[in-house]
């Protein structure tokens, strides 16, 4: 009796740890300027059940709006809290994972549906090599698979000026060791950009 009990509770805790607890439906951007891949504009859509309990816990005067002071809870509590995964967003040129810096422009608010939507840049810096195109691949997602991410890469976009070269397009991970431990279900956006001498 005691050794069927001991395998349900295994069982039940390993279901637990093996399914996503929060549900975001991201859009990304990746941003240039004259010099350098800046990084990436996010906005982080959450699936309602986190979304109200977050909602309750930074809308402290329940105006349905965030002040600067409320939208601080959500920097610290869910970006700088993400900054050990990438903020989930995973910048690789075939050899290393770049880190990322600061993040900038945090922004939040309530959808229509009751959501919470957070938007923010997550920079990088990653200058421009002068003698040839620097070659870079985006992938958005959590390798823990506690949050499960659910983005079309085909709808992303590239903001640069006229003096950056960018090309890009959308394919599988499969081929890159760097994203090996990457669900097969996530694509990348693949980047290659020059400064316009």
């Amino acid at each position: 009796m005691f050794q069927k009990i001991f395998y349900i509770i295994v069982f039940s805790i390993g279901c637990a740890a093996a399914h996503p607890h929060v549900f975001i439906d991201a859009k990304v951007h990746m941003v240039f300027d004259e010099n350098e891949f800046v990084g990436v504009q996010n906005r982080w859509e959450f699936d309602l059940i986190y979304s109200q309990a977050m909602i309750d816990a930074a809308d402290k005067n329940k105006n349905g709006k965030f002040e600067s002071d409320e939208v601080k809870l959500y920097e610290t509590q869910i970006i700088d809290a993400a900054k050990e995964y990438s903020r989930f967003n995973y910048i690789g040129d075939g050899t290393r994972f770049y880190s990322p810096k600061e993040a900038k422009n945090i922004k939040a608010s309530i959808t229509t549906e009751g959501k919470l939507a957070v938007e923010f840049l997550n920079a990088f810096h990653i200058p421009s090599d002068p003698k040839d195109y620097t070659m870079l691949v985006l992938a958005v997602t959590d390798p823990t698979n506690y949050i499960l991410i659910t983005v079309d890469m085909e709808k992303s976009e590239i903001h640069a000026p006229d003096a950056m070269d960018v090309e890009y397009f959308v394919d599988a991970l499969n081929d890159l060791t760097l994203f090996k431990n990457f669900s097969g279900n996530v694509k990348g956006l693949y980047v290659r950009y020059q400064k316009i001498p």
